[in-house]
């Protein structure tokens, strides 16, 4: 079986490697074209892209798929297609040219979370459950029959770099069993509902991830670990941005919303329910340090935060 794969990220350059060290013929790689990396913003080839060459398959970069790269996907007559975190929706064409169609992998249990962000979803909304699904592609966002899904348990810890890391490794070896047993996966197939009430999830930016302590410590808690490690969670004191890396609840109480002070040692800062601790904190030009010995840097007996 001849198989094109497409994706730009770090998670699916892994996919992509377990595909190969399976013994899968991978004949192409659609991959995003390289964008600026580092201080000096020199163009840099995707993880899927340094991968790819590793293994001498042939590349084609792109952000969208024009003419020029639906040619060379036909080319290469594949027979299925698997897409993983690529960065672009593909068109009615594309999905057509791999006999078998295409498959996507996506880190939730769909229909639950389709869309750009499932994984920081999940911890946004204080999951204790996530997943992955294998599905056909369809011209729909995640809306195509599924083939197979597993679940994974989130710990009270995760962040969305820990979580997607557990997925990824979850979602190659599914994809694995899935391809191997294609055939009995797609006679088996559950089509999605087309009502299901579950809302497109949006990609991520840095103003979503602007802490607001006039929230649950629970919320404010779980935006700390679904922003990590991008874009990071942060608020604003003496206009300057402060991040926050990780932050626990605490049983402290009578603290004003807003206003940080020192609690048996640990930086804690009032909510609307109760208050949460900074354990981590990064200023604006600094490395990360603990909450409180930035707390204490500051001289100050209590800092109202916004």
């Amino acid at each position: 079986m001849k198989i094109l794969f497409a994706g730009t990220p770090a998670n699916a350059a892994k996919t992509l490697e377990l595909l190969v060290s399976s013994g899968f013929n991978v004949v192409g790689v659609l991959t995003r074209s390289d964008s600026p990396k580092g201080r000096n913003g020199n163009p840099s080839e995707s993880p899927v892209a340094e991968t790819a060459a590793f293994h001498g398959i042939d590349v084609f970069k792109t952000n969208a798929v024009s003419k020029e790269a639906l040619d060379w996907m036909q080319s290469k007559t594949p027979d299925l297609g698997v897409i993983v975190a690529y960065g672009s929706i593909l068109k009615t064409d594309a999905l057509e040219v791999p006999s078998k169609g295409w498959l996507n992998v996506h880190y939730s249990l769909l229909p639950e979370y389709p869309g750009a962000s499932p994984v920081q979803n999940a911890l946004l909304d204080g999951k204790t459950t996530t997943g992955v699904t294998v599905f056909q592609l369809d011209s729909g966002v995640d809306t195509g029959p599924i083939l197979s899904s597993q679940s994974l348990q989130i710990t009270p810890t995760a962040t969305s770099g820990s979580l997607l890391e557990e997925l990824t490794d979850l979602g190659a070896t599914l994809l694995i069993d899935t391809i191997s047993n294609l055939d009995q996966r797609v006679a088996a197939r559950r089509i999605q509902p087309k009502n299901t009430g579950y809302a497109v999830t949006r990609r991520i930016n840095r103003a979503m991830a602007r802490i607001d302590f006039r929230e649950t410590s629970s919320k404010v808690v779980n935006l700390v670990r679904a922003m990590n490690p991008e874009p990071v969670a942060w608020f604003e004191w003496d206009s300057l941005a402060v991040r926050v890396l990780e932050a626990k609840g605490s049983l402290a109480n009578s603290i004003p919303i807003g206003s940080a002070q020192l609690v048996d040692g640990e930086l804690v800062v009032g909510c609307i329910d109760g208050a949460v601790v900074l354990s981590v904190v990064q200023p604006a030009g600094k490395k990360p340090m603990k909450g409180a010995d930035w707390f204490r840097g500051l001289r100050r007996e209590s800092l109202l935060l916004s």
